[in-house]
């Protein structure tokens, strides 16, 4: 028998509610002078002798010690791993996402979309649970309905004077979305979904959605990879592709984790997996004292390891990240590659030259002002097979090179 709740208070209304307020943030963030607070309030600090504290992780920390103090009688060790499980999601996601932003773990307009929907999870388990759902169904249509909301969220941005369809806010939107159904399932009712077993491959696919951990599971790859590739092709004219890349890679995972149940796919993946590794590391410790052995358009291979299409930076410390895919430098961007730059910053404008825009002269190299390390920093813009050529004989010669490259046109 269902509780009878007050009509202002039941899930339902405060899944609405809280629904419109996600959606209407947008709108109420373009006062310019609300924008800015929320940017300020994460800048802001106090000095204990010669450390500065921002306010935010202050107040942060003052919160955190009286939520302890408020729950100590229920905190056990399997609570204490799980939280420490959601906090490495927000960690994954913050270290994966806005790259060139550079922004602090504690910066709110970053941890906005983790904390919203990680909020928004729960309310939605409190309405699903009061339509009497199951456990895997309500885990399910959380994480969908989160990404319909955001997707629709998204999507009246674009009608908003300075505002954009971000997709990546998306899958932060979705990540966050699953640290919550984490928190709700495994500390609050204590991992109750676990009680009909771990177990994640199922003989038949119709299977994978009658278990919930096998439902999270899924949701927690298929989060991870939209995370990762949205978070390099941010520009919105890559959101289709972002979305297929995203399908197509769960959905290799999916058929190699289904089919490793049978002793012959399962012999044939892992001789694979093997020849795989056993080539690639070939290669790589037969170039690993080289830089980039071969480039053309859409490949870049480096030090033995081919990286097709994404965009590349490498450090002067001769390790490499993929990067947001972009032909144009904001300041905000340059703020950050300025900050890793200390002698030398190579971009490699793509195949045409038509990226590595965005500083101040059109020229192939220029010279600024580093405010980061006080000191002239030498600018060079060639088209990415140049670019190569160049970066292999700077690096012989012992400079210190960061290394942009655009790996297409």
């Amino acid at each position: 028998m269902k509780e009878k709740i007050k009509s202002y208070y039941t899930p339902k209304t405060q899944i609405i509610l809280y629904g419109l307020l996600l959606i209407f943030t947008p709108f109420l963030i373009l006062q310019n002078f609300l924008q800015s607070a929320i940017g300020m309030a994460s800048r802001f600090s106090f000095s204990i002798e010669k450390l500065e504290i921002p306010y935010v992780l202050a107040i942060a920390g003052i919160f955190f010690i009286f939520l302890i103090i408020l729950v100590r009688r229920e905190i056990t060790p399997y609570r204490i791993i799980v939280s420490i499980v959601v906090i490495s999601f927000i960690i994954i996601g913050q270290n994966s996402t806005d790259y060139y932003f550079n922004h602090k773990f504690y910066d709110l307009q970053q941890n906005w979309h983790y904390f919203a929907y990680a909020f928004f999870s729960y309310l939605a388990y409190r309405f699903f649970k009061y339509k009497e759902f199951p456990p895997e169904k309500i885990i399910l249509f959380t994480f969908l309905s989160a990404l319909a909301l955001s997707t629709f969220d998204e999507g009246a941005q674009v009608f908003i004077s300075g505002r954009i369809f971000d997709i990546c806010d998306i899958a932060k939107d979705g990540w966050g979305t699953i640290a919550g159904i984490i928190f709700t399932f495994f500390i609050l009712k204590k991992g109750e979904i676990t009680s009909s077993g771990w177990k994640i491959r199922h003989a038949r696919i119709s299977s994978y959605l009658k278990h919930p951990v096998t439902v999270l599971f899924m949701e927690i790859v298929f989060g991870l990879i939209f995370l990762l590739i949205s978070s390099i092709l941010t520009n919105n004219s890559y959101w289709l592709l972002t979305i297929a890349l995203t399908l197509v890679l769960f959905l290799i995972f999916f058929t190699i984790l289904h089919l490793s149940q049978r002793f012959l796919f399962r012999t044939i993946f892992i001789i694979a997996a093997v020849i795989i590794i056993i080539v690639q590391g070939f290669f790589f410790f037969k170039y690993r004292e080289k830089n980039i052995i071969y480039n053309t358009y859409g490949l870049t291979v480096y030090k033995g390891i081919p990286i097709p299409f994404f965009d590349i930076m490498i450090y002067p410390d001769e390790t490499f990240r993929l990067v947001d895919k972009k032909h144009f430098f904001t300041n905000r961007d340059q703020i950050m590659i300025n900050g890793l730059a200390k002698d030398i910053l190579l971009i490699g404008s793509g195949s045409e030259g038509l990226g590595g825009r965005g500083y101040p002269e059109e020229t192939k190299v220029q010279f600024i002002f580093n405010e980061n390390t006080e000191q002239g920093l030498q600018i060079i813009i060639l088209k990415t097979p140049k670019a190569c050529e160049v970066f292999n004989k700077l690096r012989n010669e012992g400079k210190n090179v960061l290394f942009i490259i655009h790996n297409t046109c």
